[in-house]
């Protein structure tokens, strides 16, 4: 999800952070050039993360928007910006502040300390690494957005070869302060924190916080070392992009003891932590992120490793899914007990104010049901999906429910676990509790538009549950719940993930362009080549009515749409437009703030085949704007 906030991680509030140089700006805050530079190379980051081809460069006096063109100063004309974008590479960070970064000082390095301590941090996430590590002129350490002269935005990790240094003399730490500042980094990309320039989110800056004493603990750290950077560089006085010291360790603390938690029973702050495994076994080798990844190539070529295609595939290739008659033989040690430390997995305490946190696997199993090569395949599987398809789903066999009904306990795992990404809603959470005997599923809103209702994907869970009634070994029957997880993959794997259109003007030029062909060749309408058919947009709008009445001819709301995929909220662009926004209950119950009438929101929706009254969408997400 889109939202602002200033991401120079743990060192911008830091004794470090005074080093820190915009382009040529003292102000702490994005300035008119500032956006001209970042605007559209977020905009081209949001494209490319869904997917989208850049094999030439948008120039930012093209690509900005009306606003940011009325805010560019004179002499921040396209000849003065193309000019900066052949000498430098542009690096934005998460607040909108441009800086100048050298490109022929930015390059990998096997020797730097930092590359080698990002690389072992990845070991320990669980997940496809969605950035790359370069060194650079950087004051110290930053998860920033660079563009190349390719034209390409990319996600990286830069810092100062003498960065590590002048932390462990800051704090008296030769390695865990430098590891928990990166790992935080490290949080912000993982849970595609993808935000534009002029504002802050406090509250994900604790997210990454909350990440970073996760993974630390993982990697063997005591609660004081994963807090130590914050104790000794962060001020107390909460700040106006991050919150201060007490905050910040307490969800530095929040994240240590639930890593500790899915490994053991009792948790103290003073404990000495043995590292856990650097890899799960179900993370396959041939896709375990490494410490190094290959710089873009030079200018004027595309680059190979981030460039993907429209359908989305990536750098990743796709896995090879099991069919829905492929049969998993359980392996010969099936019947031997489970190893209750290495096999079962404990699934965080969930609460509406928790702080949310990446998921570490994609496969929890509390209760110890799954055949080992079944869980192996079914994780080795789901990470190769999540990187070549960019969709998450994570599948549960739970203890317990801790109170909830099945599909309201999969909702909240996906809020508090960040399963998917918000603003397309590309994640899944499948639960079976064999206690309880109930299933549950939760989809984020641009998997749940695919399906009539999320039933459908209950039968192999059912079955699985059916079996064991039946008396039937539960590791024996763990592929049916597997082939849920490889249902949605064959499902979703064609599906596009990126935005086509900023704004309903594009959208309805591009209808009317197609209308206009078909006319000429008395062609069929064809939904699989329909470039408006089922397709994402943005569109800037303000909420008139969140119970507009259905008898307005104007709207033309459509009531058995309304009743199955989500209440109708009336809203109207700056340009008069009204549109019908058909909301699921998921999708707000899945964002940080609420959907309020007189608010003006940024949302992003899918079209439906629906053509009469006003622009009739899906709601998928959305971020405030005022």
């Amino acid at each position: 999800m889109r939202i602002s906030l200033l991401c120079a991680g743990l060192a911008a509030g830091s004794l470090l952070a005074h080093q820190a140089a915009g382009a040529g700006s003292t102000s702490g805050w994005s300035t008119s050039e500032d956006k001209a530079i970042c605007n559209p190379i977020f905009s081209k980051l949001d494209q490319v993360e869904k997917s989208i081809l850049m094999a030439q460069a948008v120039l930012p006096g093209q690509a900005a928007g009306k606003e940011a063109k009325q805010d560019q100063p004179k002499d921040a004309d396209e000849d003065h910006l193309t000019n900066q974008l052949s000498a430098m590479l542009q690096a934005c960070s998460y607040d909108g502040k441009a800086m100048k970064v050298d490109a022929k000082a930015m390059k990998t390095s096997t020797e730097a300390e930092g590359a080698a301590a990002v690389g072992r941090i990845m070991r320990y996430t669980g997940l496809p690494q969605n950035f790359q590590i370069m060194e650079g002129d950087v004051p110290n350490a930053a998860a920033i957005i660079v563009m190349g002269q390719d034209g390409i935005p990319k996600r990286v990790i830069a810092y100062n070869r003498d960065f590590m240094g002048a932390v462990a003399r800051a704090t008296g730490d030769s390695d865990w302060a430098g590891a928990s500042i990166l790992a935080h980094e490290i949080g912000h990309h993982l849970s595609g924190h993808t935000l534009m320039p002029g504002g802050s989110q406090p509250p994900l800056e604790l997210e990454a916080d909350k990440f970073s004493g996760f993974v630390l603990f993982k990697m063997g750290a005591s609660l004081p070392q994963a807090e130590k950077a914050i104790a000794t560089l962060i001020p107390d006085a909460d700040g106006a992009t991050h919150p201060g010291r007490k905050k910040r360790l307490a969800a530095v603390e929040a994240g240590w003891q639930q890593s500790c938690e899915q490994q053991r029973e009792k948790c103290g702050n003073g404990m000495v932590v043995a590292a856990a495994g650097p890899r799960d076994p179900a993370v396959p080798k041939q896709v375990e992120p490494q410490s190094v990844v290959q710089i873009p190539a030079p200018v004027g070529a595309p680059s190979g490793n981030t460039a993907m295609s429209p359908n989305g595939g990536g750098a990743m290739p796709m896995p090879d899914i099991p069919g829905p008659a492929d049969i998993d033989v359980p392996s010969t040690s099936s019947s031997a007990s489970i190893d209750s430390a290495s096999m079962v997995d404990h699934v965080p305490k969930l609460a509406a104010d928790a702080t949310p946190s990446k998921f570490d696997r994609f496969v929890y199993d509390e209760v110890g049901v799954f055949d080992p090569q079944v869980r192996e395949k079914l994780q080795r599987t789901a990470f190769q999906f999540a990187a070549a398809a960019n969709v998450e789903i994570v599948t549960i066999v739970a203890k317990g429910l801790q109170g909830r009904e099945p599909d309201e306990y999969a909702l909240d795992v996906m809020r508090q676990l960040r399963v998917g990404k918000l603003d397309v809603g590309n994640g899944a959470v499948l639960v079976v509790s064999p206690g309880s005997k109930q299933v549950g599923v939760a989809l984020g809103a641009g998997l749940l538009v695919q399906y009539e209702s999320p039933d459908v994907l209950k039968g192999n869970l059912q079955s699985f549950l059916k079996v064991i009634e039946g008396g039937g070994r539960s590791q024996s029957a763990s592929s049916l719940i597997a082939n849920a997880s490889y249902r949605i993959m064959r499902d979703t794997k064609s599906l596009e993930w990126f935005l086509r259109y900023e704004g309903l003007d594009q959208l309805n030029a591009a209808g009317i362009k197609q209308r206009e062909e078909r006319q000429k060749t008395d062609a069929p309408f064809e939904p699989a080549t329909d470039p408006t058919f089922r397709k994402l947009l943005r569109v800037a709008a303000t909420v008139i009515s969140k119970n507009p009445g259905m008898a307005d001819r104007k709207l033309m709301v459509n009531e058995p749409r309304s009743r199955n995929v989500g209440a109708a909220v009336h809203v109207r662009t700056a340009d008069g437009k009204d549109v019908v926004l058909y909301v699921n209950p998921s999708v707000p119950a899945l964002m940080p703030v609420p959907l309020e009438e007189g608010r003006r929101y940024a949302f992003i929706a899918r079209t439906t085949p629906l053509k009469t009254g006003a622009s009739q969408l899906d709601l998928i997400s959305y971020d405030r704007l005022d």
